[in-house]
């Protein structure tokens, strides 16, 4: 499964509404699906899905807003291709 979908899984099983698909383009943040708490959760699952370490300064708005965002740093972070 590509990184994307796979942290689209994540969001929604552990989350959100499992019933409810989370696209690549929802806004986590305005949606009400990604707070603070939830927000370590996922950094949690990252770091330890993708072998990464999320570094403080990463932890801005525009790295969580979408499932593809949070792709994207992952990729950066692992060497990957979204």
């Amino acid at each position: 499964m590509e990184i994307a979908g796979q942290i689209e899984a994540f969001i929604a099983a552990e989350l959100g509404d499992p019933a409810k698909r989370v696209t690549a383009r929802d806004d986590l943040l305005d949606d009400g699906l990604l707070d603070s708490a939830g927000l370590a959760q996922l950094v949690s699952y990252l770091e330890e899905q993708f072998d990464i370490e999320i570094d403080d300064e990463e932890l801005v708005p525009a790295n969580f807003r979408t499932t593809e965002a949070i792709a994207d740093l992952v990729a950066r972070k692992t060497g990957a291709t979204v």
